[in-house]
């Protein structure tokens, strides 16, 4: 290996920094350590993360996502990026990985701390990426969103916007970033997403939605990037009122907000503010998703492998 390869700096920004805004369809951020120890919310993540099944999901990929400072899954038309931050060498997380791979994978190295691995798990490409004391992640399907991460770690790509600087989502206020669980989604929107919130989303740059656990609330602030006026909150609040007294919306109690929800025009943005009874949302959650969440984990499938 060269020698100025072996002494090349590292990127050292935030987990979002190694996510491209190309192709990107939504992505999830959240401070994973700090929601399962705050005694506040660990409850609430025991009841949608059985405190068994991440002992499970640990074992088999040798990431605890109760130990990961900061995670995010971002979607792609033909893959699935899953990343997390870590602090040591990753080389438990590597033989895990490898083992589930048929023929072990093929190990690309470009770096000292940094490892590409890829391969097939069934019938399925799989590419982890390997940042020794940074982080680790996976891409499920096409292994672009994974090399992607490797070159962003070297600094290969100092002209390709990253996902919270690309066009779309730059346009988002930066204070969405405080929030412990964030939600994104860069336009433009077409089909069902199109007509969603009474039509608005078809004129959205993009939608950032953040969420602060506070108690027995969820402090809830939804934002609409676009050209809007003062016009169109009564539509904002009409697409709210028609999703609070939807199944879904009654099942996640948003029929019953801890607080009347607030409307307002922020420059060209809509904002929507509500407040959320913790314990009701969380239980109608895991009664709607967990089942499909674990799946998307493979934990059954790890478990059945120990």
């Amino acid at each position: 290996m060269p020698q100025h390869a072996a002494e090349a700096p590292l990127h050292a920004g935030p987990l979002t920094d190694f996510v491209p805004a190309a192709g990107l369809r939504w992505m999830v951020v959240a401070r994973l350590a700090e929601l399962a120890k705050d005694p506040a919310t660990a409850p609430s993540v025991e009841l949608l993360f059985p405190g068994a099944r991440l002992a499970a999901f640990a074992l088999s990929t040798g990431v605890d996502l109760r130990e990961v400072p900061v995670g995010l899954a971002a979607g792609f038309d033909y893959a699935t990026l899953y990343a997390a931050e870590t602090s040591d060498d990753n080389a438990f997380i590597e033989k895990r990985f490898s083992d589930r791979l048929v023929g072990g994978g093929t190990v690309t190295t470009m770096h000292p701390r940094v490892r590409r691995i890829t391969g097939t798990l069934g019938r399925t490409p799989e590419t982890l990426v390997s940042i020794e004391r940074r982080l680790v992640a996976v891409s499920m399907g096409d292994p672009t969103p994974g090399r992607i991460v490797e070159l962003y770690a070297l600094e290969k790509l100092p002209k390709s916007p990253t996902a919270l600087r690309g066009s779309a989502l730059s346009t988002l206020p930066s204070g969405l970033d405080d929030a412990p669980i964030r939600f994104y989604a860069p336009g433009p929107f077409s089909g069902e997403w199109e007509r969603a919130a009474s039509g608005l989303l078809g004129g959205a740059f993009a939608i950032g939605v953040a969420a602060w656990p506070e108690g027995d609330v969820i402090r809830c602030r939804m934002v609409l990037s676009g050209a809007y006026r003062a016009e169109d909150l009564p539509r904002l609040l009409s697409a709210w009122e028609a999703l609070a007294s939807s199944s879904m919306g009654r099942l996640l109690s948003l029929d019953n907000p801890a607080a009347e929800p607030q409307v307002r025009v922020d420059g060209e943005r809509l904002v929507f503010e509500v407040q959320l009874s913790r314990l009701p949302l969380v239980s109608g959650i895991r009664a709607a998703v967990v089942a499909d969440v674990w799946e998307i984990l493979r934990i059954d499938h790890a478990t059945k492998r120990k």
